[in-house]
């Protein structure tokens, strides 16, 4: 039995317009294999998206569950609130992000990077032999098309305490501020972003723009700063 092909090369090249079973996005994707095969695949954004929740479930470790600090799986560019933005801006502006993050994943060690799960995300389709004949939205320079959503929803929160970063990794917040969540870790700290910047913050400085608090936000354990919110929402560090 011949030895299994392995990835050696991804590249995102273009973002291009489905209209079945419905109006959608796919990313144009140029695939190197070991074998010397080069291949184009098509994948909208939500398959990107159960790629990266089958590998966080299967690499906790590699995923930060425990330790965000020991991290090494990328972030998937953040899901998208549609109503704030057109939904062709919002696919082009993912681009460039998403053709990062699949060359960092196929950097991993092989034990990730060649794993099942990225394998057979990156094998050619059935219906990546025959694609339809559709325009790249690049191409298209006006018009709009509100009923092409990819159905994603990125969860806003709002900040509720003052935080500075103790780390590189993580960003400041200062209260009323909302931030968009990328991803929620059960070590109480949280992936955010804002308008300018993206980092890990605690999840107890978060609160739903309905006042409720989530499940998850617990009190970041012991290895990324030790953080405390006194009743008044201050932040305290522990000594």
């Amino acid at each position: 039995m011949p030895p299994r092909r392995s990835i050696v090369e991804v590249k995102v090249l273009d973002v291009q317009k489905r209209r079945v079973p419905n109006k959608h996005y796919v990313y144009i994707i140029r695939v190197t294999w070991s074998s010397g095969a080069t291949e184009a695949i098509y994948r909208r954004y939500s398959k990107f998206f159960d790629l990266q929740m089958q590998m966080l479930d299967k690499f906790p470790m590699e995923g930060g569950q425990k330790d965000p600090k020991q991290r090494i799986i990328p972030f998937l560019p953040g899901k998208i609130l549609f109503r704030r933005s057109h939904i062709r801006d919002v696919a082009v502006k993912r681009l460039i992000p998403i053709d990062e993050y699949c060359k960092a994943l196929i950097q991993l060690p092989p034990y990730i990077s060649q794993c099942d799960e990225v394998l057979q995300f990156f094998e050619t389709r059935p219906e990546d032999l025959n694609p339809p004949k559709e325009e790249h939205i690049g191409k298209k320079k006006s018009g709009n098309d509100p009923t092409s959503v990819d159905p994603m929803v990125l969860e806003q929160y709002v900040v509720v305490a003052d935080y500075q970063k103790q780390e590189s990794s993580e960003i400041s917040l200062s209260v009323g501020q909302v931030v968009d969540i990328i991803e929620k870790n059960e070590s109480g700290w949280w992936f955010v972003s804002t308008a300018e910047e993206q980092g890990w913050v605690p999840a107890t400085c978060l609160e739903g723009q309905d006042g409720v608090q989530d499940e998850f936000s617990l009190q970041p354990e012991e290895g990324r700063g030790n953080f405390l919110l006194t009743p008044s929402w201050q932040p305290l560090l522990k000594d």
